[in-house]
Parts: C-alpha cells; sequence; structure tokens
C-alpha cells in the first residue's frame, strides 16, 4: 500500500514539473501589478514616447528581434493614439535625422467589438524575423494602451518600415521595445497585418 501511495504523489508532481518546463520561448505572466492609470491622472498615453535604447540614433528604439513571445494579460479597456514623427537633430554622423514621436490628437477608447478583435492579434505576437525585408519609408507610429486592474501595457506599432512591433510596460516612462515586466519582452516583434489595420479603425 505504501508503494501505491508513493507512485500517486509522484505522478501529480511530474505532471506540474512537466508543465513547468513547456513554453520556454513565452514569458510568463506578470504579478504585483501597479495602478498606473491612477497615477497619471486616468491618462492613457504620454504627449511624447519616451526615448531609450536606440542603437541607431535615429529615435526608432531597438531593431533587435525579441527572444521569445510575449504573455499579455487580457486588457479591462484600452484606448489607441497615434504619434507622428518629430525631427529633433541630425542623424549619426550627420546622416539623416533623428525623431520623437508627438502624439496627434486625443487618446481614443476602443469598444468592446475592437478590443476583442486586437486581443485575439495580441495572442499572435512573435519574435520577428532577423531577416525581413522592410521598406525605406517614415510614417507614424499607433499605440494601444491596455490596462488591466490599472496597470498600463502599450502596444507601438510602425506604420512604415517592417511594420514593426514593439511593447512598453509603462508608457511614459518606459520605451517602446525596451520593457522589463514579466510576460512583455524586450526588442522587435511581429504580428498580424490585421493589427494595424484595426488600430486604425478602433
Amino acid at each position: 500500500m505504501d508503494a501505491v501511495r508513493q507512485v500517486v504523489a509522484v505522478v501529480p508532481l511530474l505532471a506540474v514539473l512537466a508543465l513547468a518546463g513547456c513554453g520556454d520561448d513565452v514569458a510568463r505572466p506578470r504579478s504585483g501589478l501597479v495602478d498606473e492609470l491612477a497615477a497619471h491622472s486616468g491618462q492613457a498615453c504620454p504627449d511624447q514616447l519616451p526615448l531609450g535604447e536606440d542603437p541607431d540614433g535615429y529615435g526608432f528604439g531597438t531593431g533587435e528581434p525579441a527572444d521569445e513571445r510575449p504573455s499579455l494579460l487580457t486588457p479591462d479597456e484600452a484606448w489607441v493614439c497615434r504619434y507622428d514623427p518629430t525631427r529633433i537633430g541630425s542623424g549619426p554622423d550627420g546622416d539623416g535625422s533623428t525623431f520623437r514621436w508627438q502624439r496627434d490628437g486625443m487618446p481614443q477608447p476602443v469598444d468592446s467589438p475592437h478590443l476583442a478583435a486586437l486581443t485575439k492579434h495580441l495572442d499572435e505576437l512573435k519574435p520577428a524575423d532577423d531577416a525581413r525585408l522592410c521598406t525605406d519609408d517614415l510614417g507614424s507610429r499607433w499605440m494601444l494602451v491596455f490596462t488591466h486592474e490599472g496597470d498600463l501595457t502599450g502596444v507601438v506599432v510602425d506604420d512604415y518600415g517592417c511594420r514593426s512591433i514593439r511593447l512598453t510596460d509603462e508608457p511614459f516612462e518606459v520605451a517602446p521595445g525596451d520593457p522589463g515586466q514579466e510576460g512583455t519582452v524586450p526588442g522587435v516583434l511581429s504580428g498580424p497585418a490585421q493589427l494595424l489595420a484595426d488600430l486604425k479603425a478602433a
């Protein structure tokens, strides 16, 4: 009987260990959420996107693909904000221009049908292909900002080039592509083409 009990005890443990080893290419959901929406007086989008790591020196942020897929929490509510490029100086060695990203207009609340569609797109985010081909153009950036228990997450999509996607775990302070909270990932992601179209339509 003791041997049977030992076997029964081991089986659930093995199941737990097996689950813990699955999905190593997916970031873990975060814990210890902070009510960032309240901290910013109910504002969802900053006037300007924060600038962080910018290896190329043009204001676009990191160009390195993410190492894993994000595991984002389910949005309670969301807003869409558009950001347009503003020249703030010359690029490296005077080659091209350096840009910052200024919000155009007010944050637009996302209704339930659009939020459901956008949430499905977020489940399809994955590391960008390092060998992807990009158009040589410039446009706006669209940010989906959603809250889960007040904690803000931003999903920034370029409306130019490779249509790159970058995450921020605090849109007022953390540059797109540089998040550090559990569940988000640094680097560049790709997603379904319909994501950008649905952001514009929301």
